[in-house]
């Protein structure tokens, strides 16, 4: 991954990104379900392909969800 942040291309890019897919956190079960369904599709797709040019982003979103899920466990003393 390269150091240099070119802001000025990122958030173009970035505005692009989540018109097409709903990235970012994941704050009501309502976010959840609708991110869990994008994962099932794109896994759908990608399977266990780690060439596959989706690869990384599912790994992103797999990790969206569970931190999400992580928020909801109840913390034990």
């Amino acid at each position: 991954m390269s150091a240099t942040l070119d802001i000025e291309k990122l958030v173009p890019a970035w505005q692009a990104l989540i018109s097409v897919i709903p990235l970012t956190h994941i704050e009501s079960e309502s976010d959840y379900k609708q991110v869990t369904i994008l994962l099932n599709k794109l896994l759908d797709i990608v399977l266990d392909d780690s060439s596959h040019p989706l690869y990384s982003l599912v790994s992103v979103i797999g990790d969206l969800i569970e931190a999400y899920e992580i928020d909801l466990e109840p913390v034990y003393p």
